[in-house]
C-alpha cells in the first residue's frame, strides 16, 4: 500500500512537471521562433508582426496553413508547389551554398537556381567568386537580365554579394595583382583582359549598364538589389492578414505595397518621474480619394512597436486616422505638409523602435527604425523651432513640464528661425552646434533659462552660415546627446500638426500600462510592483488577466485562483489555462479537471486531451483516462497525416 502510494506521488509530481511544460509557451514558442527562422527569408514585415501579436496555437496554426495557402499558384492540386519548391530550395542552399541567412542562400531561396553560374574559384587573378546570371522572367519590377556577383573578399570567409558603387573591381582583384594606390580604372582593365563578362558584373548588376566610361557614375545596381530583397514583400496577397486579431489595445496591422518616403522623430520625455517616448510620423506624400462632396479622404493607420535587444515585444500601439480635408485644407497640407504626433510610456532599456505609416486608401507606407537606450545616461530632452506653454489639463507628445515644443521630423530650420528645446536636469549643461561638413569652432548656446527643473534653451540662426550641423550635450564634459540638423538658406513651410493628447485621469491607466512592459520582458517582481498601484476599480475584466499572469509567473497560484474566478472575468481559453495550472500547482486535482474539460471546450486537441488523460489516472480514474489518451492518440496521427513530410519532398534543383 505504502509502495502504491509513493509510486501515486511521484506520478501526480510528474504529471505536474508535464501539465506545467505544457502550459509554458516555451516548448510552442521555440518551436514557433523556429518556424519563423526557416521562413525569414520569404516572410514580410506584416506577417511577422500579425504572427508575433497572435496569442492561442490554434491562431498559429491558422496563420502557418494560410501563409502557405496564399503563395500556393495552383491551389487546385493536392500538393502546395511553392512550398515544395521553398523547401527545396532551402535545403539546397543549406547544403551547398553556406546556410540560408548567407548572401547566397538569401538570393537562391527569393529566385531560385540561376540561368548560369560562372565559377572563378582557383583563378590567380581574381578572388574566389561566382557569377550568377539571373532571367527575371517578368518578376515585379526586376529588369530581364542580371549580374550577381558573390565574392570572398581577401579570399577569407563566405561568399558576400557584390554591390556595385559600394564594392569596386579593386575588390575583386587578387591581392598579389593589387599593386599600390592601383585605380579601379586599372583594376577593371586587368579582369576584362581574362574574365569579360566578370568585369562587367563589378560595374552593375544590369548588364546594359556596364559601362566601364561611366564607373563611377550612379546606376541601377542598388535600387535593383533592393527590389530582390523585397519581392516577398510585394508578391504575396496579404489580404488574409485581416482575419487574425492583433496584439491587445491594437487594432489591424497595416499591409501594403508601395513603399514612399516620409521623416520620423523620436524625444524622449518625461512627466512626473514616467519616461515618455515622444515620437512623429511625416509621409513624403499623402494621397487621396475625392468623395462625391468633393472632401479629399485617407485612411491612415500609424503603428509603434518596441522591441528589446533579444527580439520581444515590449509594447505595441495602432492609432487609426481617417482625413477629410476640404479645398482649402487638402491645399495646405500640399503646400506644408502634414505631421502626426503621438506619445507612450517607456520602462528602462535598450529598445529598437519600429515606426510604420500605411495610407490604406492608396496602400502606400513607410518604416522608420531606430535604437533607442532609456536610463540614467539618456536626458529627457527634445529639440524644435518653438517652445510654447502647454495647457496644464492635457498630456500631448514632445512635452517636459509645462512646455512643448513644436518641431519638423525633417530637423530643417530656416535662417529666420530659432534653435529651441527643452531638458529636464537638476543643472544647466552645455550645449553646442558642431559644423559637420567643415572644420570650425563649436557654437555655444549661451541663453539657457532653467524653469524648475526643466532648462529651456534658444538659439538664434540669424547670422548662422547655412549647412549641415550637430546639436551636442555634454555633462560634466561627457556628451550624452547628439541630433543632426539642417539651416537651409531659404525659407521652409512649417508643417501642420495632427497630434493626440489626453486628459490627466489618463495618468490613473499607466500603472497597467507599464506593468505590462515589464512582464513582456520577464521582470516579473517590476511588474507587480507597477500592477499594485493601479486603483482598485481598475482591477477589473480587461487588466486581471494579465495581472494573473504576472502572479502565476510569480508562482503564487493561490492568487492566481483568487484573481480568475472573479465574476468579472471572463473564462475564455488562457484564463481557464491559467486557472487549470494553478490548481495543478496547488494540488486541487478535481477542480484542475473541470477546466481542462472547460479548456477542451475551445479545441480538442491532443495536448487537452493529454493532460485529461493525466489528471484522471492520477484520480485514479483510470478507465475514464483511457479514453482521453485513446482520444489524444487519434488527434495526433492525424495532424502527423495532415503536415507535409517536408524531407520526402524536398529535392535539389
Amino acid at each position: 500500500m505504502f509502495a502504491r502510494q509513493q509510486y501515486r506521488l511521484r506520478f501526480i509530481i510528474a504529471l505536474l512537471l508535464l501539465l506545467n511544460s505544457l502550459a509554458s509557451p516555451q516548448k510552442n514558442s521555440d518551436n514557433w521562433k523556429a518556424w519563423l527562422d526557416e521562413v525569414e527569408p520569404i516572410i514580410t514585415k506584416n506577417e511577422r508582426a500579425v504572427f508575433k501579436g497572435l496569442q492561442t496555437e490554434e491562431d498559429r496554426r491558422r496563420f502557418q496553413s494560410l501563409f502557405w495557402k496564399v503563395r500556393d499558384a495552383t491551389p487546385g492540386t493536392p500538393e502546395n508547389e511553392f512550398m515544395t519548391e521553398f523547401y527545396s530550395r532551402r535545403r539546397y542552399a543549406e547544403s551547398r551554398l553556406e546556410g540560408a541567412p548567407s548572401d547566397r542562400g538569401r538570393i537562391y531561396i527569393i529566385l531560385g537556381k540561376p540561368a548560369e553560374v560562372q565559377n572563378f574559384a582557383g583563378s590567380d587573378k581574381v578572388v574566389d567568386c561566382e557569377l550568377w546570371i539571373y532571367q527575371a522572367e517578368g518578376r515585379s519590377a526586376l529588369p530581364p537580365l542580371m549580374y550577381l556577383l558573390f565574392f570572398k573578399k581577401d579570399n577569407l570567409g563566405e561568399y558576400k554579394l557584390y554591390y556595385p558603387g559600394l564594392n569596386s573591381s579593386l575588390d575583386v582583384l587578387s591581392a598579389g595583382n593589387r599593386q599600390g594606390r592601383m585605380s579601379r580604372a586599372r583594376a577593371y582593365r586587368l579582369i576584362q583582359e581574362s574574365h569579360p563578362e566578370l568585369a562587367k558584373a563589378t560595374l552593375s548588376v544590369i548588364p546594359e549598364e556596364a559601362n566601364a566610361a561611366f564607373a563611377s557614375a550612379p546606376n541601377s545596381s542598388g535600387q535593383t538589389i533592393g527590389q530582390i530583397f523585397t519581392l516577398p514583400e510585394r508578391e504575396v496577397e496579404r489580404s488574409y492578414l485581416r482575419y487574425f486579431s492583433s496584439p491587445a489595445g491594437t487594432t489591424e496591422v497595416s499591409y501594403s505595397a508601395k513603399e514612399i518616403s516620409g521623416k520620423a522623430a523620436v524625444f524622449l520625455t518625461e512627466h512626473q518621474g514616467t519616461r515618455f517616448l515622444s515620437y512623429s510620423f511625416m509621409p513624403d506624400r499623402i494621397s487621396t480619394a475625392r468623395t462625391e462632396d468633393s472632401l479629399e479622404t485617407a485612411h491612415l493607420i500609424f503603428l509603434l512597436r518596441v522591441e528589446d535587444k533579444i527580439g520581444r515585444t515590449v509594447f505595441q500601439q495602432e492609432k487609426e486616422i481617417r482625413l477629410r480635408l476640404d479645398e482649402s485644407k487638402h491645399k495646405a497640407m500640399l503646400e506644408r505638409k502634414l505631421i502626426f504626433n503621438d506619445f507612450a510610456p517607456l520602462i528602462e532599456g535598450e529598445f529598437r523602435i519600429s515606426l510604420t505609416y500605411t495610407n490604406k486608401t492608396s496602400e502606400e507606407f513607410f518604416v522608420r527604425e531606430q535604437d533607442i537606450a532609456v536610463d540614467d545616461r539618456t536626458p529627457s530632452l527634445v529639440v524644435g523651432y518653438q517652445v510654447k506653454e502647454k495647457s496644464p489639463d492635457l498630456l500631448m507628445p514632445f512635452c517636459i513640464g509645462q512646455h512643448k515644443v513644436l518641431l519638423d521630423p525633417r530637423s530643417i530650420f530656416s535662417p529666420q528661425d530659432s534653435l529651441e528645446g527643452l531638458i529636464l536636469a537638476d543643472e544647466p549643461p552645455e550645449l553646442f552646434l558642431a559644423a559637420r561638413d567643415k572644420e570650425g569652432p563649436l557654437i555655444k548656446i549661451q541663453d539657457l533659462s532653467k524653469q524648475g527643473d526643466v532648462v529651456v534653451f534658444r538659439q538664434p540662426l540669424a547670422g548662422i552660415e547655412p549647412g549641415n550641423y550637430d546639436l551636442l550635450v555634454r555633462r560634466n564634459g561627457e556628451e550624452v546627446f547628439r541630433r543632426a540638423l539642417s539651416v537651409l538658406s531659404f525659407k521652409a513651410e512649417k508643417p501642420l500638426e495632427f497630434e493626440r493628447t489626453e486628459p490627466l485621469s489618463f495618468l490613473i491607466q499607466l500603472p497597467f500600462i507599464i506593468g505590462q512592459e515589464y512582464l513582456n520582458t520577464a521582470r516579473v517582481e517590476k511588474a507587480l510592483e507597477s500592477f499594485e498601484k493601479l486603483p482598485p476599480h481598475l482591477w477589473n475584466g480587461a487588466t486581471l488577466p494579465v495581472i494573473a499572469r504576472a502572479y502565476y509567473l510569480h508562482k503564487d497560484y493561490a492568487r492566481v485562483v483568487e484573481l480568475l474566478e472573479r465574476d468579472t472575468v471572463e473564462k475564455n481559453y488562457p484564463v481557464l489555462l491559467l486557472l487549470g495550472n494553478s490548481s495543478l500547482e496547488l494540488r486541487k486535482l478535481d477542480q484542475a479537471a473541470l477546466y481542462f474539460e472547460e479548456v477542451r471546450k475551445f479545441g480538442d486537441t491532443a495536448e487537452a486531451n493529454n493532460a485529461l488523460g493525466a489528471i484522471y489516472y492520477s484520480l485514479g480514474e483510470r478507465d475514464k483516462a483511457k479514453v482521453y489518451w485513446e482520444r489524444a492518440k487519434k488527434l495526433e496521427k492525424k495532424s502527423d497525416e495532415k503536415s507535409p513530410k517536408t524531407d520526402e519532398k524536398r529535392s535539389d534543383l
